[in-house]
């Protein structure tokens, strides 16, 4: 290694097209010989990595702090690469020596560059490939001590992007998976303050942790430990002076738009806008709940009691073969009337049957008119024994008795449970059901409930979206392209989030309104759906991921042809994968054939819809509730990596999808969590694994595509070309559908050499600009055959296809 000053820094930040995505501090080995270099195959380890993000005001101010760590016997140099957003400004980069910090020097981006393209052409790893050509600070930084730790530290400030009420802050997490081995310490710490008050804070990429501090000051935490992070954490919040603010984001490509819309209510609240309650809490104590079960469902019910706030009213009822009720009627919630309900609930023993018409009906007759909001909260882990047990009956029964629109909320409890009762029975009283599994705790799951729903501020909630320059087109909460079709209520410190289909562009009127205190209240956001937004790529697979949802609830509970064909279609659109749809991924002749896929799926799904109860009854009701719900896009996990950390990854599997489904993840009819590795969305686009390569969902069953070489001079001629391809070239051994149709493999074999003409044959009508590719759509334009003339080399894509085993 030719040896420079102890402590010499290469420091460059390349202007070139943007991608898509930002990502965080790579240190890549390299060896000098001579005017050579040499790139050795060990990576360093990321040990750990900090990050702590102000944002006043629009203004962001990120520190970025890692630790690497060289496995290595010898002493080395590094790399270091950080793709920068758009628009920013490095303030400070430097390197320790122990305690002593070593500020930077700027040198030559050529000679950077040089030794960037050396490195992915050496290394040959596709991921690499992404921060080729993209606005991106890299340094060289010597010595890394044998066996030793260096420490980075990098400061940048940039104008959080922001378009209407909403600003959205990226912060680049994806090259953690060159880590050698995974971080053992992650954090990401996110503090706001605005002058205008913060509404909404979403992610659609991480499951973070908000605190409200007020409405003009919040903070936003995200960590892990033994991971690999291959996702940018994506963050999204709303700045809005009135009770509730709203904001619309949107995703348009071709004649497809999506939306969604963000909705809460304001964090500081009088106390007066607050609404009061009724509230029946219903308990099976039958003899199956005894032991564990009944103590924690105790500890369930006190904690919600004691949570009631005066001018709340409320009753307890117990039921085995008969109800009893803790009082003769609902009792206004005074700290007296409290003690006693827990004192009660102390004595509380599981015996007897289990009849639960006879239950519902007494808790419905609790409840009289008026303008109060009404709940009914149902916990039972088995199947009606006693009294009526006909399923249709009680369910036509609870409806019918239902007269002052109680929304009801069904705990199951274990697997001996009718799933179709409790769904049901939740989805006709506008209400939700959620499942308690064995070993999971019950005092965990309903406090945690309660906690959400303890404080109404908007009930009987409506919307409303209307396109100013089509007045006759209306979307609404109720339309069959709105999730959730049924708006809930919102509580203080909740958040609505819809996703919806729009089309046409122009200015819109959205209107949310609802019952507060007695009367009807409306909220009216003045905004603009775009004729064409490319980013926000994440929406319209979460809009199809909960429409899925919604159709899977259907089609368990009432079995229908036309609900499973969209089901099929949709899944395979935008490559969401189901218990009953994760094989389309292993055969291109059923994924491109909607009958076939038909065949193959409709009668397990309603094989399916038999299971009622048991492990897979339960599995189902989850699935379609994850999705139904899902606020997270679709990622993929470095489960491998999870387990050579100690960690087995189907345990890492099941805790990711307990917090909610995560797109890839479902339970199968054991109850167990199973991941679909062979399904993944590139930048808006989905790819199936089949054999060693990763093939576009567009891709047809005869087309020819043209083969080049991975990492040849003509490969990064394309990429130079077409700075889209560097997103897409990431999978690996991929075939890709350009936007002409025109079709190409990156590949072992294929082209070395293109020359210019070649380039444009190939690009005819492609577009060539950095945006993301559009969801689901090959844009059918012409220039395919002119293409393939002009490279002169291509085979149909059926050939040298491998069938998954």
């Amino acid at each position: 290694m030719r040896r420079r000053s102890i402590f010499a820094f290469l420091i460059l930040a390349v202007a070139l097209t943007a991608g898509a995505a930002m990502a965080d501090g790579i240190l890549l080995p390299i060896e000098r010989r001579h005017t050579n270099i040499i790139v050795p195959d060990q990576l360093f380890t990321v040990k750990y990595h900090h990050v702590n993000v102000t944002i006043d005001n629009q203004v962001s101010t990120t520190k970025v702090d890692q630790i690497f760590h060289n496995d290595s016997g010898v002493e080395r140099e590094g790399m270091y690469v950080f793709p920068m957003p758009e628009g920013s400004a490095i303030t400070r980069f430097s390197m320790f020596a122990g305690e002593q910090e070593i500020k930077g020097k700027i040198l030559d981006k050529k000679e950077a560059r040089s030794i960037y393209e050396s490195i992915v052409r050496q290394r040959k790893d596709p991921a690499l490939l992404e921060y080729i050509d993209r606005n991106t600070f890299r340094a060289s930084v010597y010595p890394i001590p044998a066996n030793g730790d260096k420490r980075i530290r990098l400061d940048y400030s940039e104008i959080v992007h922001k378009t209407g009420n909403t600003l959205r802050y990226v912060y680049p997490l994806s090259t953690e998976r060159f880590s050698a081995r995974p971080l053992e310490d992650c954090k990401v710490t996110i503090r706001i303050t605005s002058k205008r008050a913060i509404s909404n804070i979403y992610s659609p990429t991480h499951t973070v942790k908000v605190d409200r501090v007020s409405d003009n000051e919040a903070t936003v935490k995200w960590s892990a430990s033994n991971v690999k992070p291959n996702t940018d954490l994506v963050l999204y919040y709303t700045v809005s002076d009135d009770d509730m603010g709203m904001d619309l984001v949107a995703h348009k490509t071709g004649e497809k738009g999506f939306y969604m819309l963000l909705a809460s209510p304001r964090v500081e609240i009088d106390k007066t806008k607050l609404q009061t309650k009724n509230v029946v809490f219903v308990l099976d104590r039958t003899g199956s709940m005894a032991g564990e079960k009944i103590e924690q469902a105790k500890a369930a019910l006190t904690f919600c009691l004691n949570c009631l706030r005066a001018g709340d009213r409320f009753n307890v009822i117990t039921f085995n073969e008969t109800p009893d009720p803790m009082f003769g009627q609902m009792q206004t919630a005074t700290a007296a009337n409290k003690k006693k309900a827990v004192d009660g609930v102390e004595e509380i023993e599981a015996t007897g049957g289990t009849n639960i018409d006879e239950a519902l009906s007494r808790a419905y007759a609790q409840f009289n008119g008026g303008s109060v909001r009404n709940y009914l909260v149902f916990i039972t882990d088995g199947l009606p024994t006693v009294g009526e047990t006909d399923i249709n009956t009680i369910l036509q029964r609870a409806k019918a008795n239902n007269k002052n629109n109680v929304k009801t909320f069904a705990f199951g409890v274990g697997y001996d449970v009718n799933t179709h009762l409790l769904d049901t029975l939740s989805l006709q009283n506008k209400g939700d059901a959620d499942y308690v599994r064995p070993k999971e705790d019950i005092e965990v799951k309903i406090s945690s409930f309660f906690s959400k729903v303890a404080d109404p501020i908007l009930t009987d909630v409506k919307l409303s979206i209307t396109l100013q320059e089509y007045s006759s087109q209306v979307l609404s909460a109720k339309a069959s392209d709105s999730f959730p079709n049924d708006i809930p209520d919102l509580f203080k410190g909740s958040q609505l989030i819809v996703f919806g289909r729009y089309s046409g562009s122009g200015p819109v009127k959205v209107v949310l309104s609802g019952t507060a205190n007695g009367a009807r209240k409306s909220f009216v956001l003045d905004s603009r759906l775009p004729g064409r937004e490319d980013s926000n790529e994440f929406i319209p697979q979460l809009w199809a991921s909960r429409k899925i949802g919604y159709l899977l609830d259907q089609i368990r509970l009432h079995s229908n042809q036309e609900l499973i064909d969209e089901v099929v279609r949709l899944s395979k659109e935008y490559g969401i994968p189901t218990e009953f749809t994760s094989f389309f991924a292993d055969d291109r002749k059923i994924s491109a054939d909607l009958s076939r896929a038909l065949d193959s799926v409709a009668p397990a799904m309603k094989s399916a819809s038999g299971h009622s109860s048991g492990s897979y009854g339960v599995a189902q009701s989850q699935n379609a509730r994850g999705m139904r719900n899902q606020a997270q896009a679709p990622q993929s996990y470095d489960f491998d990596a999870y387990a050579g950390a100690g960690k087995p990854a189907p345990e890492v599997v099941g805790s990711i999808a307990a917090n909610g489904r995560v797109g890839g993840v479902y339970f199968n009819e054991r109850d167990e969590a199973v991941v679909v590795a062979n399904v993944q969305n590139v930048a808006g686009r989905t790819f199936y694994q089949r054999g060693s390569y990763w093939e576009d969902a567009n891709l047809k069953e005869t087309q020819q595509f043209v083969q080049i070489k991975q990492f040849s001079d003509a490969h990064f001629k394309l990429l130079r070309a077409y700075p889209k391809l560097a997103q897409y070239s990431t999978l690996g051994n991929a075939r890709i559908v350009l936007e002409n149709n025109q079709a190409i493999e990156i590949g072992p074999e294929g082209k070395e050499q293109l020359s210019d003409e070649e380039v444009k044959g190939l690009l005819k009508s492609a577009s060539l600009d950095s945006k993301p590719a559009q969801v689901g759509s090959s844009g059918r334009l012409l220039g395919a055959l002119a293409a393939l003339s002009a490279v002169g080399l291509s085979i149909p894509a059926s050939r040298r296809l491998r069938r998954r085993g």
